[in-house]
């Protein structure tokens, strides 16, 4: 990236918290928060300092399929960033004291969460849709799983998911090849421990429930979230989705923004999103809005589904949505940050690196006839599912619809 000043470098663990164990729950979560903890060469707030001085961002995230951890810093400190994030992942120490006070952020995290009904309904939603199966478990774990964390079984799990073949380093910015392998080979040397190869797990398509749930509190809003059928992450299918999502409920020229919000007045914001796994995916409508009007918004949301199966998209908002991704890609693309993460998630799920030009020639392609047969492959469903977190009595809830 000849035009950037800035660079990134991920780390990204090729599992999250579908490859715990019952008796592991959260741990991909509280592993992440502990190797921002203090490590053999550095103590946490050195750590901090250290990229913070020079302007830079350390963080880090975990996922059902992936768990990262990053630093953006000025090209110029690209040795520091390196060095900062070997330390952290290669030598962490699992002091007891630390592993104590981190059991207590977390749960501080979790009541953060709980107090957040628009936070809050998208876990409930992921229990509800999901049921038991490895994908309805929240990633945070629960108090139990936290409360049991320990010196020892955090280290145990560590070195039963870390080591190089499981991983991908992921970087971007104005630098030369011979560079990066300089910095890697120092600071991520590649070998494996004795016995230790990458299996990500891969688990069965899990069913999906469209059933209705309420969770009943004393607020002003009523929160809601629909869910329908989706597909699995493979390069074709995300780029046909990400296109309907755009023209559905991508932003304020969508149609559910333009009937829903514009038209009706019914929400302050309402939005769709597909969530893509190896081997299942779904796609999400979320909005707020009073307990009064929820039954109508439902409604009038189920009612844009409904035209849609019956009479599809047309070419012109096709050619927008594409014109649309086209625009955010190449905006992204200019980004360190946006292709580090980019080339990581790729190599991840895809085992490739699609290139601009690629991703480009694969939206170009897709049909209108392409696009109407996704919409009919995930809304042609007999019920929909509905998860809602608000201040409603079950039979009221009962009576909003959840079927086209």
């Amino acid at each position: 990236m000849k035009h950037a000043a800035s660079m990134g470098v991920g780390l990204f663990v090729k599992e999250g918290s579908l490859a715990e164990t019952k008796q592991e729950l959260g741990y991909f979560h509280f592993l992440e928060h502990m190797l921002f903890k203090d490590s053999e060469n550095r103590t946490s707030k050195q750590i901090a300092t250290e990229i913070e001085r020079v302007g830079g961002i350390l963080n880090g995230s975990t996922s059902r399929e992936y768990t990262q951890y990053y630093v953006i810093s000025i090209k110029d400190k690209a040795e520091l960033a390196f060095d900062i994030l070997s330390d952290m992942i290669y030598r962490p120490l699992f002091r007891e004291e630390d592993v104590k006070v981190e059991r207590g952020v977390v749960i501080e995290e979790m009541r953060s969460y709980e107090d957040a009904p628009d936070d809050f309904v998208y876990d409930y939603y992921f229990r509800n849709i999901f049921g038991k199966s490895p994908y309805g478990r929240d990633i945070i774990g629960t108090k139990e799983s936290v409360t049991g964390v320990t010196k020892k079984s955090i280290r145990k799990f560590y070195e039963k998911h870390y080591f190089p073949s499981n991983m991908v380093l992921s970087v971007s910015g104005n630098f030369k090849w011979d560079e990066v392998l300089r910095l890697a080979r120092k600071y991520f040397p590649f070998e494996n421990p004795k016995g230790k190869e990458s299996n990500p797990i891969v688990l069965p398509s899990p069913k999906k429930h469209y059933t209705k749930h309420l969770s009943r509190r004393k607020i002003e809003q009523f929160n809601i979230m629909l869910g329908a059928n989706g597909t699995p992450r493979n390069f074709k299918d995300v780029t046909v989705t990400q296109l309907m999502s755009t023209i559905l409920g991508g932003g304020m020229a969508s149609r559910l923004f333009q009937n829903i919000r514009e038209k009706e007045g019914l929400c302050y914001s309402i939005y769709s999103f597909p969530s893509f796994y190896r081997s299942t995916g779904l796609f999400s409508i979320s909005c707020a809005t009073s307990k009064e009007k929820a039954n109508q918004c439902v409604g009038l949301i189920l009612k844009e589904l409904d035209t849609l199966v019956k009479n599809g998209f047309t070419e012109r908002e096709l050619e927008d949505a594409k014109s649309n991704q086209l625009g955010g890609m190449a905006i992204g693309y200019e980004l360190p940050e946006n292709r580090m993460n980019n080339i990581g998630l790729q190599d991840i799920y895809f085992g490739k690196y699609y290139s601009l030009q690629e991703r480009i020639t694969a939206l170009k392609s897709v049909t209108l006839d392409e696009l109407n047969e996704r919409a009919k492959l995930c809304f042609s469903i007999p019920e929909f599912h509905l998860s809602c977190v608000g201040d409603m009595s079950e039979s009221a809830f009962q009576k909003i619809p959840t079927s086209l």
